[in-house]
């Protein structure tokens, strides 16, 4: 404790919102800054990433509102689960399908 600190009385304290000295609360614009940018909504066409080959998926519906959970496990997070709306879940579905129709440039590549 600082030699301020040691002066304290009991008044001083119950007067006082915390006995505690958090760093943390005075520090959040240094750590703002050096926080990851945050993750874009949209899928970043033409940029390079890191993927899971053939991952363990599976689907359920939610009966009482219509959504379907799609979960997904990646070997390094674990099992990630998505909530889409019904009209997410088609739209899913049809680009599956479509991409599916594409010819591989790699021949005998299933």
């Amino acid at each position: 404790m600082s030699a301020e600190e040691k002066k304290a009385t009991v008044l001083d304290l119950l007067k006082a919102r915390s006995g505690v000295y958090h760093p943390a609360l005075y520090e959040t614009a240094e750590a703002a800054a050096h926080m990851l940018p945050e993750v874009p909504r949209t899928f970043p066409e033409g940029q390079s990433f890191l993927s899971v080959g053939d991952p363990a998926w599976k689907t359920d519906p939610n009966f009482l509102h219509g959504f379907v959970f799609l979960h997904m496990r990646d070997p390094r997070f674990g099992w990630l689960r998505n909530i889409l709306s019904r009209d997410d879940a088609s739209r899913l579905a049809s680009s599956l399908q479509k991409d599916m129709k594409i010819t591989p440039l790699v021949p005998g590549v299933e």
